[in-house]
């Protein structure tokens, strides 16, 4: 589908510009009466909304869905959604309703993002046509009104918070014959509209859970809900309080000793210097009200609220778990409490941060940090359905790309946050290796060919004029400052040509160039970081793990011992940072040191020890982070990977699960572990537990997938092993 489902509509507005930011500041509506003959037997809606958009139909919402359209660049892309709208449609009149939010497009307030002054902003609007029967019957154009001043959202800003002024609620006006004589007529857009529009390919944003509270007490007058875990999305609340009294929603992941949200310093002034942070209001109607938002989600396990005359009671609230509606492919538990708190908290963390994108955090920014999902992009293949998601996205990073190959390293990005390095630019070639490792389609690989190569000209320039890219191992422990930058930056261009070089292989291109500046690359690594004992020169968990994986080194036993060696050192603590932990365990265990991998994940504190220690049901930014940052987080879930790939055993060996190795480890302190993998081919299953002196294994392997245990096939079917604990 193209331009030609919305023929000859245009994007329609409420205002020429944007409004100054304002603490009212409505969200526009808009309506079309309209007359269908008696008999429909089919009628598609699409609707594309840059700032998100609420559809309505005859008083009743076109979907389930939320934040309608999704985020992008839009002056490149406008992604749009269809919708069938047959079964509510009438004989006769009718009316299509919509209130425009802001979204990113009509960030008003200053930040640390600059999005005020992005050159697409521009006050809200939509574009829409309704097919019925195979004919354009309506389109957004110059015959619909607006209004402001009838609109009951007052306020909306997505990473701000929403006011409504239930006063002002009156649902007829999405109701055919209400009187809309003082509405205004809307004003067409005038811009040139650069984006192209193209088909939503992935889920949508939905209400994927809801969640009442553990608690509601009362704390200074105020009124504290607890919903006992972290998550992304929104509370709604029905309530009765006097006609025009505000009671405001604080929403936070944590509390202070005074029971107040504790932020951790996330909504500093230089992020939210006149806006509000996490807080929703509701000017109240006298009668009883039921609130949620329409423009705006958190992060948040606790909601103080204010203004309420009595204590809600636990079912008057609910909170809701929003995040693109991507279903789980894994399942994982074992005798170790610390491993089943990884697995649910990486689990709930990814699916918090899954916006359109893979956001950094649900609280700050609810920005595409390329460098978090770089960190976790092998673990969301094995644990989420979530290629559809990644080929909405990478349509996105591709389009970020400048003519100079440069990357921001947030996509997308309001021209925000360029020059961040490799460590977030070479989610260019991760992501799409990591499609193809597991479902064994090539097609992003190859089709993402001309900006592969660009990069890496980009990045071998920059290396040579020592560009200072200001990430390396973000967010460590210890020594992982003393990464040098130089180390990094030679190590993401090899891999990025390693991936330009296999696209070209699978595209059945010759690949004979890039095989040959990769070989001599490598060569010119292993001179530099390579003492002449074949040790690395940075002596730290990071660039020792880095190195083994990437098969970077002339020994691979010398560099094992070494890395071994950087862990005793710290005596058994986690230093890696963001980068680090993507190879750590993997590093470890392939040189036979899976107990150490379990002891450093289940140990080390700093760590996953400290998180679980505190009470914390999501994964956090920084090790020691109970006071500072996000505690909903996914830069270091890739451990999930390390569950099912070495403690389940399941290891891909050919793209798409043609091929697939059980290589489990037998930990005796963990006892059992059992799980599963929705591959492309079919479930596969893996358990173990320890009975007396034995570990018994068991699996089971679909039809399509040639596997191997120790060396030996194994065949379509369930399976049991019995290996001994000395053997």
């Amino acid at each position: 589908m193209s331009r030609s489902v919305f023929g000859n509509a245009g994007y329609i507005k409420a205002q020429e510009l944007p409004s100054a930011y304002a603490a009212i500041d409505p969200a526009p509506l808009f309506r079309k009466e309209f007359t269908l003959p008696e008999t429909v037997t089919s009628a598609q809606l699409a609707v594309q909304s840059p700032g998100f958009a609420c559809v309505y139909v005859n008083g009743k919402p076109i979907t389930e869905d939320k934040f309608i359209s999704p985020v992008s660049d839009y002056r490149k892309i406008l992604w749009y959604n269809v919708y069938d709208v047959t079964a509510l449609l009438q004989p006769g009149k009718n009316v299509i309703g919509v209130i425009a939010g802001n979204g990113f497009f009509n960030e008003s307030f200053e930040s640390a993002w600059h999005y005020p002054q992005v050159s697409w902003r521009d006050a809200p609007q939509f574009l829409l046509s309704l097919t019925v029967d195979g004919e354009l019957a309506v389109v957004s154009d110059g015959s619909w009104k607006t209004s402001r001043e009838h609109s009951h959202v007052v306020y909306n800003h997505l990473r701000s918070g929403e006011t409504v002024d239930m006063r002002k609620l009156d649902p007829s006006w999405m109701i055919a014959g209400y009187d809309d004589s003082d509405w205004q007529p809307v004003i067409l857009r005038q811009q040139p509209v650069t984006g192209e529009l193209r088909l939503t390919p992935c889920q949508p944003v939905r209400e994927a859970e809801t969640i009442r509270p553990v608690s509601v007490t009362e704390v200074d007058g105020d009124f504290l809900v607890d919903f006992g875990v972290t998550i992304s999305g929104y509370v709604g609340i029905t309530l009765q309080a006097p006609r025009g009294q505000e009671i405001c929603l604080f929403h936070a992941e944590e509390l202070d000793e005074h029971s107040q949200p504790k932020h951790n310093f996330m909504d500093a002034p230089w992020y939210y210097p006149e806006s509000p942070f996490q807080k929703n209001t509701v000017i109240a109607s006298g009668g009883v009200d039921t609130f949620k938002p329409h423009f705006c989600y958190f992060g948040f396990r606790y909601v103080r609220i204010t203004g309420l005359p009595t204590k809600p009671s636990p079912d008057a609230v609910t909170a809701y778990f929003v995040h693109q509606d991507v279903a789980r492919r894994s399942t994982f538990t074992s005798g170790d409490p610390i491993l089943n708190y990884i697995y649910e908290a990486g689990i709930r963390s990814t699916h918090s941060n899954m916006f359109w994108s893979l956001t950094d955090c649900p609280t700050r920014e609810k920005l595409g940090w390329t460098n978090d999902a770089q960190a976790s992009a092998e673990q969301t293949l094995i644990n989420f359905d979530i290629v559809p998601l990644y080929e909405k996205w990478y349509e996105d990073i591709k389009a970020a790309m400048a003519e100079d190959g440069s990357m921001p390293g947030v996509v997308p990005s309001p021209d925000w946050g360029f020059n961040h390095g490799p460590v977030c630019d070479c989610l260019l070639y991760e992501l799409p290796y990591r499609v193809y490792q597991y479902t064994g389609n090539s097609r992003m690989l190859t089709e993402a060919l001309p900006y592969l190569e660009r990069y890496a000209a980009f990045l071998e320039e920059k290396i040579a004029e020592k560009f200072p890219f200001p990430l390396s191992d973000w967010q460590g422990n210890g020594n992982s400052p003393l990464i040098p930058l130089e180390f990094i930056l030679d190590f993401y261009l090899i891999k990025a040509l390693r991936i330009t070089a296999l696209a070209h292989e699978l595209a059945g291109d010759d690949a004979t160039r890039w095989q040959q500046k990769l070989s001599d690359k490598r060569q010119g690594f292993l001179e530099t970081w390579l003492d002449a004992d074949g040790r690395a020169k940075v002596d730290e968990q990071t660039s020792v793990a880095m190195m083994l994986c990437a098969g970077l080194y002339r020994d691979k036993q010398v560099l094992a011992d070494q890395l071994k060696a950087t862990v005793d050192r710290e005596n058994g603590m986690l230093t890696c940072g963001m980068v680090g932990i993507q190879y750590l365990n993997e590093a470890l265990t392939d040189c036979g040191f899976a107990e150490t991998v379990y002891r450093l994940i289940t140990q080390s504190e700093p760590g996953y020890k400290t998180w679980y220690r505190d009470g914390a049901t999501t994964l956090w930014e920084v090790w020691d982070g109970k006071d500072v940052g996000s505690h909903n987080h996914h830069m270091f879930s890739n451990v999930l990977a390390w569950l099912h790939k070495s403690l389940l055993g399941i290891s891909v060996t050919k793209p798409g699960f043609a091929e697939l190795t059980f290589t489990p480890h037998f930990i005796e302190e963990i006892g059992f572990v059992r799980g599963s993998v929705d591959t492309v081919r079919g479930r596969v299953e893996a358990a173990w537990e320890l009975c007396g002196d034995r570990f018994v294994y068991t699996v089971t392997v679909p039809e399509g997938i040639k596997a191997t245990f120790k060396g030996q096939p194994v065949s379509p079917g369930s399976h049991r092993f019995e290996i001994r604990k000395d053997g």
